[in-house]
């Protein structure tokens, strides 16, 4: 919950105020100022997109070994995407607003995958159960004895 306090601009005029919160689900509500609900929320989705930060920036700390020397690998801007037929996590460039490419993180800590849900609606608090929700996992436990990779993928929680 954040608050702001806020001077009226025109003591003279109604005291209402327009909250909106923009984005693709954007949301809003009209406060009358003088009698404030609690009631009254606003609903949005924060999605966020798991980036190769090298591929964004062509910045590298300087401990860190360049996996590619290939210029064109610093500006591809590689964001995890998870395709429709195979259900496997790759890196693909990022495409705003496409819904594989899409996480959110769940209150216990998860990656949850915004393109694996039902498409929800932001103006409605129906919190969507993790059960049916698919999350970014490895896909073995290899990673975790070994020194060899594993290929992400993604699971039922």
């Amino acid at each position: 919950m954040t608050s702001l306090d806020y001077a009226w601009d025109e003591p003279v005029l109604p005291p209402f105020i327009l909250l909106t919160v923009k984005g693709a689900g954007s949301s809003e509500v009209v406060c009358c100022m003088n009698d404030f609900q609690d009631s009254k929320q606003l609903y949005y989705e924060n999605f966020i997109y798991i980036a190769a930060t090298y591929t964004f920036s062509g910045l590298q700390e300087p401990s860190v070994r360049p996996v590619a020397s290939n210029k064109d690998v610093a500006n591809a801007e590689l964001v995890l995407d998870v395709s429709p037929k195979t259900q496997r996590v790759v890196l693909k460039k990022k495409e705003p607003g496409k819904r594989s490419q899409l996480w959110r993180m769940t209150e216990t800590g998860m990656l949850c995958h915004e393109g694996s849900s039902v498409p929800h609606n932001p103006h409605k608090p129906s919190p969507r159960s993790e059960d049916s929700s698919m999350i970014l996992d490895i896909a073995g436990l290899a990673a975790v004895t070994d020194n060899r990779y594993e290929p992400l993928m993604l699971r039922r929680p």
